[in-house]
Formats: C-alpha cells, structure tokens, sequence
C-alpha cells in the first residue's frame, strides 16, 4: 500500500511540476522557474575539463519569510548549503528552492519525490524518518542530550556517519548529505504544563516515530500524528490540544497563537537532514561532489551556531507575542525525565545492543 501511495504521490507531483510557475529562491533568485528545468546532468557527458552545468530543484517546507531571514538553524543551515553548493561549484550546480511546501509536505511525497526525480534535492527532520527506517533512533531518545555539544559530538561523528550509511541501505534512491539543527523539542498546550502530571489527558500532536510517541504517551499524553503544513488548524479546531517543537518552529508557525503555554521539556533535540536523488549524486563530477561535502560542513556548523542563538531569541519573541513559556525546576524537569525513562529500554530493542552501547559509550552513560 505504502509503495502504491508513493506511486501515485509521485505521479501527482511530476504533473504538478509540468505546470508550476517559477520557484521563490532566497538563494538563488536569478535561476530559471523549476518548471522548465531539465533532469540534472540529463544524457550530459562527464569527466571534460570543464564540470557540466546541474541545475536542482529543492523542496522545502520550511516558509519563505524563516529562510529569508536566516536566524533560525534551519534557515542558517540550509541557505549555507546552497550558497556554498553554489559558490565551491564554481557555478557548475544552481539550486531552485521551493519553500512554503510548494513541491511536497509530508513523508511519503518528499520521500517519494526525491526516489522518482520529481525534485533533485529536499530535507526532512530526522524523526519523520521513522517509517522508512530506524536510523535516525538515536537522535529519538527522550532527555538523551542536555547540549549542543553533545549532539554535534555524536551527530559529526562516528555514530552520524553509521546514521547516514543505514539510511542509504534502507531507502532506495536517496543520498544523505548535511544535518542541519533546529534545537530541542518543548510542549506548547492550551493549558499550563509545569509538571509530568500536568501531561495527563492531553491530546498532543508529534511525529510519528515509535520512541517519540512512547515518550509522550510515558508520560501520560495521548499521541495524534498531524503533518506540520495541517498542524495550525488542527490544533485550532481542537482536534489536538498540544504539540511539541523546537521554539523557533512554535514561533515561525505561529502554534503560540492557538496554544499559548510553553513548557521548556527539552525531551528531544531535532535535526533535519538535507538529501539527494542518488542517480544524481552519482551522476555529479569529482569536483561537484567536493562542493556538496564542503557544503555538508558548512551547513552543519551554522545551523549549530545559529540553532544555539536562537533559543534566547526566540523565548524572548513568544513571551513579547503573548505566549507563557515556562521553565521547569530541577524537580519537575526529573518528573518528566523519569516518567520516559521506560523508552530508553525500547530504543535498545529498536537499534540492537551494539548501537544502543556505542551510542551510550559516546554520552559516557
């Protein structure tokens, strides 16, 4: 059925493309409308002495006004990506980007976008991978990581790299490329939330992965999966009464305007991770894949600085938009860590003991 749904997701948008207009592109506003752009590298030869000219669509659910402005780590991530893709290239690779969902929302349209050539080039948060593949578990681990630091050590590491390879082995087509960090994960209600008991009884929307709905569910909330692009309304109707997100999305999504109370949980952190058609990758010179490495790194690093800067800056917007964020003591924040805490024991089922080790060892846990 899944492979049916993508199928024919895929079909819809192939022809919606045939008909789109030209893309808004912070990053590259000069390029030619993604609707008439030829394949990448289409029936082009390679290995000449000079790099044959690609030309990418991007699909991004992110809205046009965030990236513009560049101070969230998403934003600050994915536009370096594509400055860099397009300056290291020496201009051999544009990227259209298409913002606000114009290409694709949820999973199994990105998914199935990227694996069929309707787009060249996408990203989609680590967690909403979960369908497809276990790869991304350990970033799912409710109260794993306390830092910054401590995610980039992992995600830039090793245990990244092994992320990265799993879901190239588990999703035919896609080529994983850049992390790019948005922050840690907090509940927003239509109710006070201070406590763990406080989570009894509500209607919380969140992705759907298995560890990130045992989080919720530990602690006592009953878990509805809503795609981002419905989430609004959904919360605005009542259909779900809470959501969990990083601050800079609450904000740039507005969720505060329907769901005033914040609750500082920091129960997970989110990365989206920037991908590629593999046929393309592939297709792509020695001298183009050094620029999307390069990029891979630079996009990394920024989203990092800017996802840490923006959590200050972002408490202080909601607060003057009228939301109530609240911080928990010590005491509730150990309420709330404890009550998840039987998930730690179904991420080991999930990733397997020598996974689960290697991921504790790099914590020193």
């Amino acid at each position: 059925m899944k492979k049916l749904t993508a199928l024919i997701l895929a079909l819809v948008m192939m022809l919606s493309l045939a008909a789109c207009g030209s893309g808004n592109n912070p990053g590259n506003s000069s390029a030619p409308a993604a609707g008439s752009a030829a394949p990448a590298n289409s029936d082009a030869p390679q290995g000449g002495s000079e790099d044959t000219p690609v030309k990418l669509r991007m699909a991004s659910v992110v809205a046009n006004s965030e990236l513009e402005a560049r101070n969230t780590g998403m934003a600050a991530g994915l536009m370096t990506w594509i400055d860099t893709v397009q300056a290291e290239s020496g201009g051999s690779i544009t990227i259209d980007l298409f913002p606000d969902s114009q290409l694709a929302s949820g999973t199994d349209a990105i998914v199935s976008g990227i694996q069929t050539g309707a787009f060249e080039v996408a990203h989609f948060t680590t967690g909403n991978w979960a369908s497809y593949s276990n790869a991304f578990a350990e970033l799912n681990v409710p109260f794993l990581f306390d830092s910054y630091d401590g995610v980039h050590a992992v995600l830039e590491g090793d245990i990244g790299q092994a992320m990265k390879d799993q879901l190239e082995q588990d999703v035919p087509g896609v080529k994983p490329l850049a992390y790019i960090s948005i922050g840690f994960r907090n509940v927003t209600s239509s109710k006070p939330v201070h406590t763990v008991d406080d989570m009894k009884g509500l209607k919380i929307r969140t992705m759907d992965d298995k560890l990130q709905i045992a989080a919720m569910e530990s602690m006592g909330a009953s878990v509805t999966s809503v795609p981002i692009s419905e989430l609004y309304s959904a919360l605005q109707t009542k259909m779900v009464d809470a959501e969990e997100n990083p601050l800079s999305t609450i904000y740039s999504n507005k969720f505060h305007e329907v769901n005033p109370y914040i609750c500082e949980t920091r129960h997970t952190y989110t990365s989206t991770f920037v991908f590629m058609n593999a046929d393309v990758y592939n297709s792509l010179s020695d001298n183009q894949k050094a620029a999307v490495e390069k990029a891979n790194e630079a996009a990394t690093a920024a989203s990092k600085e800017a996802a840490e800067k923006a959590e200050g800056e972002y408490r202080d917007l909601l607060t003057e938009a009228g939301a109530t964020v609240y911080q928990p003591t010590d005491e509730e924040f150990q309420g709330f860590k404890d009550a998840a805490s039987s998930c730690w024991d179904q991420a080991k089922d999930i990733m397997g003991d020598a996974r689960y080790d290697a991921l504790m060892a790099a914590l020193g846990l």
